[in-house]
């Protein structure tokens, strides 16, 4: 039986929408609320990233600097881990998201520099580390001002890898969770060349730009990377499509562990 705290249950956690479009994103989150229960499923949110990062470390997953109030400060409030929960309370998903107030700087700006991943970079950051924008993803990225949500930690426990659509599903409500309580886009993300080419259609993301080297003397063959977003319209459209066809998305099988009936979710 799930023993998720009512002040982590994910209706508790939508609140005030500040969304314009309140009565569809108040009917998704509801419709999804729904469907995930119907299924021994429900969401849990969070904003202690502190215990996101046990989390992470529990899964073998790197937690992400931009999520992390001790390397990047931020108030509590402006990051939202979720984590999915099956019938038995066992956790099967993660999910984070943060809101970036960029200020008087561009996305750009805050990646070339590593302010978005340190706070102090000359100090932090490895010697010779090094993030260069060039191409598209430059374009892109000083493009995006005022502010963004990062969206990222996604993990998938074993069996429900390969078989369902909980990624696509966790990944849209993180979005429209982001929209309705910050109302702040686009979604980026960025990602490493083989992961994204591996996981793209999982990402659902419309904005993909090639042109990121993120030098790490730590991890030098890893340095190719895509800068990813998601825009406003797009999440709003995921959101409507689930509104008006919640069946539209059919998880096609059970994972192991899970009664093998029909299970579909929505995002």
């Amino acid at each position: 039986m799930i023993t998720i705290p009512y002040k982590n249950r994910l209706l508790t956690n939508v609140g005030s929408l500040v969304v314009p479009e309140k009565d569809l994103f108040a009917e998704y989150f509801l419709r999804l609320n729904a469907q995930l229960n119907q299924y021994g499923l429900q969401i849990a949110v969070d904003d202690d990233m502190s215990g996101f990062d046990q989390v992470c470390r529990e899964t073998g997953k790197f937690m992400p600097n931009a999520f992390n109030p001790a390397a990047v400060p931020f108030p509590r409030g402006a990051a939202l881990w979720m984590s999915v929960h099956d019938a038995t309370s066992e956790r099967i998903a993660t999910f984070a998201i943060r809101l970036f107030d960029l200020g008087q700087r561009t996305l750009g700006d805050w990646l070339s520099t590593l302010s978005f991943f340190y706070n102090t970079p000359a100090r932090d950051m490895a010697s010779g580390e090094r993030f260069v924008l060039s191409e598209e993803a430059d374009s892109y990225a000083n493009a995006v001002r005022r502010n963004c949500t990062y969206i990222g930690g996604l993990w998938l426990a074993p069996a429900w890898r390969g078989r369902t659509v909980l990624a696509e599903v966790l990944t849209t409500a993180g979005c429209a969770l982001a929209l309705a309580k910050w109302d702040a886009a686009p979604m980026v993300s960025i990602a490493e060349d083989e992961v994204y080419a591996k996981n793209a259609s999982k990402y659902r993301f419309n904005e993909a730009h090639s042109g990121v080297r993120w030098l790490r003397p730590h991890k030098p063959e890893r340095s190719r990377m895509w800068l990813l977003g998601r825009t406003r319209d797009a999440v709003v459209a995921d959101v409507t499509q689930f509104v008006e066809r919640p069946d539209a998305h059919p998880l096609v099988a059970a994972p192991t562990g899970v009664p093998a009936r029909e299970v579909r979710a929505g995002g």
